[in-house]
């Protein structure tokens, strides 16, 4: 999902009309966007990298950090497809999806690569690019609308996740205005419940009083405008389950976060430091171990807690799942549709560690999307 842009406070929502004259007025691809069943022939296919640009920090040179960072994933996307044999074009999707759609009208494409990470600035609305590719009936690649806004709210995740009886740290949601009533267990920690990316997320996030749990989330209401998460701390070790698929996802790797080499201060978390900030300690020592080195019995565990958090969530295309695992009993502690595809994130070296190249990762990527 989208990384880090719930930072920016400048966006606004995107409303759709019907037009002058209503469903009429619905783009051309609304009526013959469809392939036939099972035809999937690269050369004869055209996909269109959809992307969102925006900005949050800046690296030495002046360069808007996340900005470059899309950039650099939507270079990687278009170069993989092309090798694929895909013709491909790139456009960006800000706040007027007008732009958006004549690029599309012009260019006809038969899918939607969707990189989008938010619209103009904002990670709360990802959902509405897939649901602007659903409403004008564009196939777009990873997961829909519904399934985006459901993992966006983290609070909402939990619950569905507890009532499917799939283990997750115990919690509660502070809305802004309000305090905590106690908390789930201490140490605990405290991340906005509308964000993605690790926003939020620094050594001051665990707490292990009441009033430190007090402090943060006044911090959360004040900074992020939006509810607090509170979520008991599973001290233990990190995992990441990697997938691709549809109705029958597969399991590209189980990966371990080793934090080793950082200092005993600071909490084992991957925070937004470990990220994005390369001057940061937890940039430094957070590093994956990929296959992580576990017993079949506890990666049996981790894949059989993933697969099922895939079908209660409804996700398609491509996700990550995360766990804390105390005691030999693993914990969701976060799920990320659309998780980053750059060349060089998890899900790449998942897919390497699978037998993919990351050409034929975005291709099947693609085909998943026109089943």
């Amino acid at each position: 999902m989208g990384v880090l842009a719930a930072e920016i406070d400048d966006g606004h929502p995107v409303v759709l009309g019907a037009g002058r004259h209503g469903a009429a007025s619905l783009p051309w691809f609304v009526l013959d966007f469809h392939p036939r069943p099972g035809f999937v022939d690269q050369a004869m296919i055209r996909v269109l990298v959809a992307y969102s640009p925006t900005r949050l920090g800046r690296d030495k040179a002046g360069r808007p950090r996340l900005e470059q960072h899309i950039l650099s994933t939507v270079a990687d996307v278009t170069g993989a497809l092309k090798e694929a044999g895909y013709r491909v074009e790139t456009a960006a999707l800000g706040r007027d999806p007008r732009r958006f759609l004549a690029v599309a009208r012009r260019f006809r494409p038969k899918v939607v690569f969707n990189l989008c990470e938010g619209v103009a600035g904002a990670a709360d609305l990802e959902k509405n690019a897939a649901a602007l590719f659903e409403l004008v009936r564009l196939r777009c690649t990873g997961n829909g609308c519904l399934a985006l806004a459901v993992c966006l709210e983290k609070a909402m995740t939990k619950r569905l996740l507890r009532a499917a009886r799939i283990d997750t740290p115990e919690f509660l949601a502070v809305p802004p205005g309000q305090e905590p009533e106690g908390h789930p267990g201490l140490p605990a920690i405290v991340k906005p419940a509308l964000a993605d990316g690790s926003v939020g997320i620094t050594a001051r996030s665990v707490v292990k009083t009441q009033a430190a749990l007090r402090r943060r989330v006044q911090h959360v209401h004040r900074r992020f405008r939006q509810p607090a998460l509170v979520e008991r701390y599973v001290a233990g070790r990190e995992f990441q389950v990697a997938m691709v698929g549809n109705q029958q996802p597969e399991v590209l790797a189980v990966a371990e976060l080793s934090y080793r080499g950082l200092p005993r201060s600071l909490p084992r978390i991957c925070s937004f430091s470990a990220k994005w900030n390369p001057a940061s300690p937890y940039y430094r020592h957070t590093n994956p171990l990929l296959p992580a080195p576990v017993p079949e019995t506890l990666r049996h565990r981790l894949v059989t807690a993933a697969t099922r958090v895939w079908h209660v969530l409804g996700l398609r295309g491509y996700a990550r799942v995360d766990f804390r695992v105390r005691r030999h009993r693993p914990f969701v502690v976060d799920v990320n549709p659309n998780c980053d595809i750059s060349a060089d994130a998890g899900l790449a070296r998942a897919a390497r560690h699978a037998g993919m190249t990351y050409a034929q990762l975005c291709d099947r990527i693609v085909r998943l999307a026109l089943e």
